[in-house]
């Protein structure tokens, strides 16, 4: 049972689970790299159960599905049904939302408990999200979701919310204004872009991943949009408070809406069942693993005045650019 009824506004500890790799995109960009589908697919439900089990007793209450492709986990629905029957008040899918495109399976999650989805969808424009996702007429199947979802929103059937989680590269980034106001006619209010981590296919490719000056005109175009006229949520990820120019900077309460780490989410831990091992799962806090393990600073950092805030960069960033953006300030 539910320990206590909060407010949909309340920051709830915030777990996510991993159960598995494989998904049903190719993406250039992702994490878990073309080895994926070498491993075994996925943990039991036993497993997942005793994770869900396991951080709601740590004080969890909002929970997170990843992959892999989540959606693709053969007991999903299961998965997102005993997270609410042990208490679990936000109950999430970061997706590429393809399998949401249906109906039936839609109605399966959202009668489960389902009460957020995040969205991974990185172009309004279907050339260039084939390209990234490496599979054809893909952007159809998205919007289909993506409209199945706010459909179900305004009907009553969705407690949170749908954002969108676009990875910020080379070929989105001059489309970023069009692209958030196409979503907002089809009725989004939540976009966070992720600057891309340079890794997998395109780990020296230098035509798809950009400099962070050649992505902040865009970025500060949005912004300033986005104040004028369309006040929605807008946030942007891995990106060092220095690499943004000082006249934002000095206006702090836009400097963290904007580019703050955790964005508009909650502190998160991951629990990352090894499929390949029994009993075998990775707990870690998020933000400790992104900034010791997969980002890096540089020894000026440690005079910045940001630096208790920021992650640093992608060291595979500073391996393509070197670190002559980056600076104490």
């Amino acid at each position: 049972m539910v320990d206590s009824v909060v407010t949909r506004e309340e920051r709830l500890k915030n777990v996510e689970i991993n159960p598995g790799r494989l998904c049903n995109n190719k993406c250039i960009f992702c994490m878990s790299g073309e080895e994926r589908d070498e491993h075994n697919p996925w943990a039991s439900l036993g497993r997942v159960k005793n994770e869900l089990e396991y951080h709601y007793q740590q004080g969890a209450r909002s929970v997170g599905f990843l992959g892999g492709e989540p959606t693709a986990y053969p007991h999903i629905i299961e998965s997102i049904s005993y997270a609410r029957e042990i208490g679990y008040q936000r109950i999430a899918l970061c997706t590429n939302a393809m399998r949401l495109s249906q109906d039936d399976f839609l109605d399966e999650v959202l009668t489960a408990g389902l009460t957020r989805v995040t969205v991974s969808v990185h172009s309004h424009i279907a050339e260039i999200e084939e390209k990234l996702v490496g599979i054809p007429q893909v952007l159809a199947m998205k919007l289909q979701a993506i409209d199945n979802l706010i459909a179900a929103k305004k009907s009553g059937r969705f407690a949170d919310n749908i954002s969108l989680n676009p990875v910020l590269n080379r070929l989105n980034a001059f489309q970023m204004e069009n692209f958030i106001q196409f979503f907002i006619e089809r009725g989004i209010d939540d976009v966070r872009f992720n600057f891309i981590w340079p890794q997998s296919r395109v780990l020296k490719d230098t035509s798809v991943v950009p400099r962070f000056r050649d992505v902040m005109p865009y970025i500060l175009n949005t912004i300033l949009i986005n104040e004028r006229n369309w006040k929605i949520n807008i946030s942007f990820g891995a990106v060092p408070f220095c690499v943004v120019p000082g006249f934002f900077r000095d206006h702090k309460e836009l400097l963290f809406k904007y580019f703050s780490e955790e964005g508009n989410d909650n502190p998160t831990e991951v629990g990352f069942i090894n499929p390949d091992s029994e009993g075998d799962v990775h707990r870690f806090a998020l933000k400790a693993r992104t900034r010791y393990d997969h980002r890096m600073k540089i020894p000026a950092c440690r005079s910045c005045r940001f630096d208790s805030h920021c992650l640093g960069v992608w060291r595979s960033y500073v391996e393509l650019y070197g670190a002559e953006e980056f600076w104490a300030v």
